[in-house]
C-alpha cells in the first residue's frame, strides 16, 4: 500500500527528529507529539537513523501493534460487561475492515482510540475498586489523549455525558460506591496535566509548546469547519453501510444488525448493568458530533466505531443466550465463522487486493501506486547520474507525498513556484505549474506525466539527449 500523504507529513517530522531536530509542537497545522514519540525509538530499534533510512514497514509496525493493543484493551471492562460479549466484541476489532485498513497507517487515530479505551476502561476501574492509580492511570490517558489530537474533547465530553445520562436512565450506579470522588479528581487532573505539558513542552525542551496547546482549540475550530473536507451528517453512515464498487461492507452491515440487538439488551439491563448502557450512550454521543462536524474523514469514525463494536459483541451474546441450551454451542461456532469469514472477505479485498483504488470507502485521497513509477525513474536518473547526483527541483504547492518517495535524493529541493535562477537537472511540478514551468524551462526538456493522488498530477521534466530535439522536429 503506497504511503499516504498523512503519513508522508509525520514521517517528515519524525526524520527531523531523527537526525537530531529537536520537536517543537505546531498547533496550526499538526496534531499533538504523542504518536512521533511513540515511534522513535522503535524505528530506532528497526535500523532507521535518519529519513532516508526510514521505511513504510517501520512506521507501520506501531499502528499493528496499537490495533492489536486494543483488542486486549476491550477485556478492561469485565465484569462490568460480560466476558462473552467482550470476546465477540473482538470479531469486529480483529478482522473488521476498517480496523484493519487504519492499523496499518502510520496516523495518529488507531493510538487516539486506543487512549480513549484505556481512559473509559481506567474510569470504570476506579469507580468500581476504589483503587487510587486507576485515577492516576485515568488522567495519564486522558492527558496524552489531548497530546495526541485536539479532538480529545470530543472524548472526554463523550464521556462525561453519557455517564450523567447513564446516572439518569440507570438510577444510583452501584460501581461508584467505593470511589473517593474528591481524591479521584485530583489524581486524574494532576496526572493528565504532568502527561500532557511533558509532551508539549518536548520533555521540557519547548516551555511555549504548553502555551501553544492551550490556544490550539482555536485552530482545531476552524478545522471542523471543514478545510475542504466538508460533507454531509450522513457521511458515515453511508461510509459503513453503502455497498461499494469493490465489496460489500460486511462490517457495516454486521455491526448495524447486532448493535441493534446490543442496544437492546443494554437498555433492558440498565437498571443492573449500567456499564453496557454507558458504551451504548457514549457510542451515540461520539457519533452524533462527528457527525455533525462538517469535517469529516472515514478514519475519524473508529471513534463511534470502536465502542460500537462493544454493543454489538453485547447483541451477539444476546442471541446467543436465546437459543435452546442443546443448539448453543454449535450454533455459536457456526455463527462465529460466518461473522468472521464475512468480514474477512471484505478485509481482503478492502485492505490488501484495493487498498488505493477510489471505489474503497477507507481510501480517502489514497496515493495512486503511479508514483512508484515516478520514483523508480527519478532513482534511475539518479543512478545515471552516478557520482554527480541530478539537482532535482520540486514546485508546487501540492506535491504531497513526493518528499517521502524522493527521501533518497542527495539533491532536492522544493518551492511552491519555480525561481527564475534556478538551474536543475530535473524538476517535477504540479499540474496547474506545468506550463509555466515549461516556458522558464525553455526548449530541450522532455515532460511526463504521473499521478499522485487520484485526479493529482505530477509533471516530470528531464532534458532531452543533445541533437534529440532537433531529430524530433524533423519527424
Amino acid at each position: 500500500m503506497p504511503v499516504h500523504t498523512d503519513e508522508a507529513v509525520n514521517a517528515s517530522i519524525l526524520g527531523d527528529m531523527l537526525g537530531g531536530k529537536p520537536y517543537r509542537y505546531d498547533p496550526v497545522d499538526r496534531h499533538g507529539p504523542t504518536l512521533y514519540y511513540a515511534t522513535f525509538p522503535l524505528v530506532r530499534v528497526l535500523g532507521a537513523h535518519d529519513l532516508a533510512q526510514l521505511e513504510a514497514w517501520q512506521l507501520r509496525v506501531l499502528p499493528a501493534l496499537l490495533g492489536a493493543a486494543l483488542v486486549a484493551a476491550v477485556l478492561l471492562f469485565a465484569p462490568g460487561v460480560r466476558c462473552g460479549a467482550l470476546l465477540a466484541s473482538s470479531l469486529w476489532l480483529t478482522v473488521g475492515a476498517p480496523f484493519v485498513y487504519y492499523g496499518r497507517y502510520w496516523i495518529h487515530e488507531i493510538l487516539f482510540v486506543l487512549l480513549s479505551f484505556l481512559l473509559l476502561a481506567s474510569c470504570w476501574r476506579y469507580l468500581a475498586s476504589g483503587r487510587r492509580w486507576w485515577a492516576v492511570g485515568a488522567g495519564l490517558a486522558a492527558g496524552t489523549l489531548f497530546a495526541t489530537k485536539e479532538t480529545a474533547v470530543i472524548t472526554l465530553a463523550g464521556a462525561i455525558g453519557a455517564l450523567l445520562l447513564t446516572r439518569i436512565v440507570s438510577g444510583p450506579l452501584p460501581w461508584a460506591s467505593k470511589a473517593d470522588f474528591k481524591w479521584g479528581i485530583v489524581l486524574a487532573v494532576s496526572s493528565g496535566a504532568l502527561a500532557a505539558a511533558l509532551l508539549f513542552s518536548s520533555f521540557g525542551g519547548n516551555p511555549r509548546g504548553i502555551v501553544d496547546a492551550l490556544g490550539s482549540m482555536n485552530h482545531a475550530a476552524v478545522r471542523a469547519g471543514g478545510q475542504g473536507h466538508e460533507k454531509p451528517f450522513y457521511t458515515y453512515l453511508a461510509w459503513m453501510l453503502e455497498p461499494g464498487l469493490r465489496s460489500l461492507p460486511w462490517c457495516g452491515w454486521l455491526l448495524a444488525a447486532f448493535g441493534l440487538a446490543g442496544a437492546w439488551t443494554s437498555w433492558q439491563r440498565r437498571g443492573s448493568e449500567p456499564l453496557p448502557v454507558f458504551f451504548l450512550l457514549y457510542t451515540g454521543l461520539v457519533c452524533a458530533v462527528y457527525s455533525a462536524i462538517p469535517y469529516k474523514t472515514p478514519w475519524l469514525g473508529l471513534n463511534f466505531l470502536a465502542p460500537a463494536a462493544v454493543i454489538a459483541g453485547i447483541g451477539f451474546s444476546r442471541v446467543c443466550e436465546e437459543l435452546p441450551e442443546r443448539f448453543h454451542r454449535g450454533f455459536t461456532s457456526v455463527l462465529v465463522v460466518l461473522i468472521a469469514s464475512s468480514l474477512a472477505a471484505e478485509t481482503r479485498r478492502l485492505c490488501f487486493t484495493y487498498p488505493s483504488d477510489p471505489g474503497n470507502p477507507l481510501a480517502y485521497s489514497p496515493t495512486v501506486p503511479d508514483i512508484l513509477r515516478l520514483e523508480a525513474r527519478v532513482e534511475a536518473l539518479a543512478a545515471h547520474g552516478g557520482a554527480n547526483a541530478p539537482v532535482v527541483a520540486v514546485v508546487g504547492p501540492d506535491i504531497w507525498p513526493l518528499p517521502w518517495y524522493l527521501r533518497h535524493c542527495p539533491n532536492v529541493g522544493y518551492w511552491p513556484s519555480m525561481p527564475a535562477s534556478l538551474e536543475p537537472s530535473v524538476v517535477i511540478c504540479s499540474a496547474d505549474q506545468s506550463e509555466k514551468v515549461s516556458r522558464l524551462l525553455g526548449s530541450g526538456w522532455r515532460p511526463e506525466i504521473f499521478g499522485l493522488r487520484p485526479e493529482v498530477l505530477a509533471v516530470l521534466f528531464t532534458r532531452l539527449a543533445p541533437g534529440s530535439e532537433a531529430r524530433t522536429k524533423d519527424r
